[in-house]
């Protein structure tokens, strides 16, 4: 009989399964956006525009962490490929919102409809607070990823730059990374 594993054991598997995980995803995005035709970054947004129903350019660009002008290129080209369309937002004549066409749902149907089948019935099997203790993880995690990734962005140099200036800046951002853990980790509250 295998002795329980401790907390640093199982602190380490699931990291690394994290780091599978999101390997494993990259991998999917990757082929799904070559089905489709377009590069990485075009699919993360359309991803984004699945996800979020009708977004504006501006919002698009708050939940992609790209500029505005960025986005507007990305959705013309996603316009141009048959995946969005831009349209006037009812609520609000004067903004313009972006929409998945009947294209993108159905090559997304028939991409992922089965495993999101697979992943309800793997769900299924959870009790309700294995389910909470799991949306939690995932929404902290996102919140650290993208406060983090807000960070690491400002250390990165605009053009050229030598392995030690990107270790200089590696340093800084690591520096004010500390400052945002402990605020962080203040942030989640008790156990």
């Amino acid at each position: 009989m295998q002795p329980p594993e401790n907390q640093a054991d199982l602190t380490f598997r699931l990291t690394r399964a994290i780091r599978e995980y999101q390997n494993a995803s990259d991998i999917m995005d990757e082929a799904f956006t070559a089905l489709l035709g377009i590069n990485r970054t075009d699919g993360r947004c359309l991803d984004i525009i699945d996800l979020h129903g009708h977004p504006t350019a501006g919002q698009l660009a708050a939940e992609s962490g790209l500029t505005t002008g960025t986005v507007t290129a990305v959705v013309d080209r996603l316009e141009k490929a048959g995946y969005v369309r831009r349209r006037r937002d009812p609520g609000d004549r004067r903004k313009v919102v972006v929409e998945a066409t009947e294209t993108a749902q159905e090559l997304g149907t028939l991409v992922f409809d089965e495993v999101g089948r697979l992943g309800q019935a793997l769900m299924g099997r959870m009790t309700p607070e294995q389910l909470l203790i799991v949306i939690r993880f995932l929404e902290v995690g996102n919140r650290m990823s993208r406060e983090m990734a807000a960070l690491l962005s400002k250390h990165v140099p605009s053009g050229a730059s030598s392995p030690e200036d990107r270790r200089e800046r590696a340093r800084a951002f690591h520096r004010e990374q500390k400052a945002m853990v402990r605020r962080l980790e203040a942030s989640f509250g008790p156990r």
